[in-house]
């Protein structure tokens, strides 16, 4: 076998055909593989260094910031519309979307998905699939998202459940039965990068500054008192003063002796002291920010962003939350596939697709409106590109005319005609008013005409008369005619099309 490594040079492959099907760097073949367990370990960095599993980014969601940020990912995606849809136009593949269809009706679909989405905060979310015959059909009974602590990957990236029989090398797992959302998981880290992972620093420096702010508070927030003793006054006394001066900071009464005092001591820099530990959590807040939603504006207002600043900050969590949606979707229709598999096997499965209610333009639907109260009338296929409909959703009726607001029912008028009729009956009403203006135009011309003997005189006649003459009556008799004009071709246009 040869491969084309340049335009003019060849290697040839001593071993076949065999050494291309097969894999070479393998992780049972590197150097960095030392098979002291049958599993690979979790590489994340902070877990390594500090010797836990990943139980310990659970204890990061009681921070007040980092729930906010996790709740508001996961916001981003269950706030979304979803449905089954059929792989293809078959009697089977409607089949099979109809059975997905009714899985996901008896289940918690809302509480799967949010499961699911602890994928991207712990790297990886294990979803155990528990089967069942429902009638003449097997379906998924329960559907229920599993701790990733208890998983682990073996030599070939295949997932297994560290059980109390196997802790060693865990169990292998079955196929069919477990769907694995995961987050950037790659061939050197199977487990998926873990958002949480990038808080825990974060959080505990947070966590530190918050320490040190309430005791700045407690020592610098209330003058400090002193008391002033005579210098001969032996110890007992002093403790005496002291404890009276203890038992003031609560009360704010003291008893003294007439040769003692008290004195306050307040610090004039104590304001910008304690700034630097709210500047160190807001810091922190920022950073967690960053690495749950890609952002800040979102959740914190900074000082000086701006409007496009914000929307720019918003556009980075929409993609953000794209991203999460493909994971689920991708998820949905793995197990849709065993559905289809095991049930309608013949049937291409259906997919889980996400989309979102699209508002009806309200500055085109004004548009559109005024363009039809001057006699416009749009068709079928206009109202489905533009407004995002189907052919079945709607049918078109034309509107009262436009011209006689009085038209009802009840005087002949109609409020549902068919569109060619409409178009007819108003070019014969713009026909019969444009003659009856285009008379009165030519009323004058026709005296001109009578009373002159020669073409010169009519010419010179008209040129005379035609200040006389009203513009905005021809524009308007202008107008109506193209109007007409422009209903009867749209008209011809849609003779063809079928609702």
């Amino acid at each position: 076998m040869k491969l084309w490594t340049s335009p003019t040079e060849y290697i040839e492959i001593d071993k076949g055909r065999d050494v291309m099907s097969s894999e070479i760097a393998i992780r049972s073949r590197s150097m960095d593989w030392w098979g002291m367990f049958g599993y690979l370990p979790d590489p994340d960095p902070v877990l390594e260094k500090l010797g836990q599993d990943v139980s310990v980014y659970r204890e990061l969601l009681a921070d007040a910031h980092v729930w906010s940020c996790y709740d508001s990912r996961k916001s981003g995606v269950l706030s979304c519309e979803w449905e089954v849809r059929p792989g293809g136009d078959s009697k089977a593949d409607k089949a099979a979307a109809e059975l997905c269809e009714a899985f996901m009706d008896g289940i918690d679909a809302y509480q799967v998905i949010v499961e699911m989405l602890d994928a991207p905060f712990f790297g990886m979310s294990p979803i155990e699939v528990t089967w069942g015959a429902d009638g003449k059909y097997w379906l998924p009974k329960k559907v229920e998202g599993k701790p990733p602590e208890w998983f682990v990957f073996g030599e070939e990236n295949d997932l297994r459940f560290l059980s109390m029989e196997n802790q060693t090398d865990g169990e292998i797992l079955p196929a069919g039965k477990f769907i694995l959302p995961r987050h950037h998981a790659t061939y050197l880290n199977p487990y998926g990068e873990k958002v949480l992972s990038r808080c825990f620093w974060p959080v505990a420096f947070k966590k530190g500054g918050f320490q040190f702010w309430a005791v700045f508070t407690e020592k610098f927030g209330m003058p400090w008192l002193i008391g002033k003793v005579p210098r001969s006054t032996n110890d007992g006394d002093r403790g005496r003063l002291l404890s009276s001066l203890s038992q003031m900071v609560q009360d704010a009464v003291a008893v003294i002796n007439d040769d003692e005092s008290i004195t306050a001591l307040e610090f004039s820099s104590k304001s910008a002291s304690a700034d630097i530990y709210e500047n160190l959590i807001s810091a922190c807040n920022r950073e967690v920010s960053k690495a749950v939603l890609g952002q800040t504006l979102s959740t914190e207002l900074d000082k000086g962003g701006s409007y496009a600043a914000t929307q720019g900050h918003l556009e980075v969590r929409a993609d953000i939350v794209d991203k999460d949606k493909r994971m689920v979707k991708s998820a949905f229709t793995q197990l849709f596939g065993w559905i289809s598999v095991l049930n309608v096997p013949n049937a291409i499965p259906p997919e889980f697709a996400w989309y979102e209610e699209d508002d009806v333009q309200s500055d085109r639907a004004e548009r559109d409106t005024q363009l039809k109260a001057q006699g416009v009338r749009f068709t079928p296929v206009y109202y489905q590109r533009t407004y995002n409909l189907e052919p079945d959703d709607f049918t078109v009726t034309a509107a009262p005319d436009p011209v006689d607001d009085t038209a009802t029912p009840e005087n002949g008028g109609a409020f549902a005609e068919t569109d060619d009729d409409a178009a007819d009956r108003y070019a014969a009403r713009a026909d019969k008013e444009s003659a009856a203006a285009m008379d009165s135009l030519l009323s004058p011309v026709r005296d001109l005409l009578d009373s002159v003997d020669t073409m010169e005189a009519f010419r010179d006649g008209l040129i005379e008369l035609y200040p006389d003459m009203q513009p905005d009556a021809i524009g308007n008799i202008m107008e109506k005619a193209l109007t007409a004009a422009d209903l009867a071709g749209r008209h011809e246009i849609t003779q063809g099309i079928d609702l």
